[in-house]
């Protein structure tokens, strides 16, 4: 890592004139560039982990900090075939044409092989009849991306990846308001052109998501997540 570069007097997103135009830092709540939007965002390095952050399912089953360098969460199933998920509490992103959307994450698998299944995204809280998620289905080991719009599963991207037992994904989307771009490693791997927007027949839903990881185990198996970021251009 090289000699960083010193702003001492801080660095800002906002014009002089305004109530913030001297404060050191950028606007977390509006961008001077768009008037009227800013951008919302939820990201955890999982160096802490509120007792109410995420809501979990599957009968004793956990997501909880554990050891790792840089700071890794790890969801638990509670039983060696208990179907288990965490999901933020509070729903707060949502697709809407023409404003942008991103969504990045590090997770990886203790396991892949035999019927094992997993998926990590955005989901309507409990619901799972809503949502966008990287998913790997039972008996494969390939990661697809799929949208379910009011209880409609549609495979978007087909082979986004391939899992690896105790290996590292690094994923990512981004919707620039028309196009769907998917990520692998920081590498565009995929565009889904002009998906609609809609609570049914459309290919994303408009449901009010939140980060959300699952794993369906066959054995002891876990989902381990280095890192989530989920943001979203809104109108204020």
């Amino acid at each position: 890592m090289g000699t960083p570069t010193r702003f001492t007097y801080g660095v800002t997103t906002v014009a002089k004139g305004t109530p913030l135009g001297s404060y050191p830092m950028r606007d977390p709540f509006h961008s001077s560039s768009d008037q009227g939007y800013g951008v919302a965002e939820y990201y955890n390095d999982f160096n802490t982990l509120g007792s109410a952050e995420y809501t979990v399912t599957g009968s004793s089953s956990t997501f909880a900090l554990t050891s790792g360098a840089g700071g890794v969460a790890i969801l638990t199933p509670g039983g060696t075939t208990t179907a288990s998920s965490a999901y933020k509490a509070g729903q707060s992103f949502q697709f809407i044409s023409g404003q942008k959307a991103w969504y990045t994450v590090r997770f990886q698998v203790s396991a892949v092989s035999g019927t094992k299944s997993f998926y990590v995204g955005l989901q309507a809280g409990s619901a799972t009849t809503d949502g966008l998620w990287f998913s790997k289905a039972a008996s494969s080991t390939s990661v697809n991306l799929v949208s379910t719009v009011n209880s409609t599963a549609t495979t978007l991207v087909t082979g986004v990846a391939t899992a690896a037992a105790a290996t590292y994904l690094d994923l990512g989307l981004h919707f620039d308001g028309t196009d769907l771009l998917v990520f692998v490693g920081g590498n565009l791997v995929s565009r889904v052109s002009g998906p609609t927007i809609g609570s049914t027949g459309t290919t994303l839903t408009n449901a009010v998501l939140t980060p959300v990881f699952q794993i369906t185990p066959t054995a002891t198996d876990t989902l381990t997540v280095d890192y989530v970021l989920a943001a979203e251009e809104i109108s204020r």
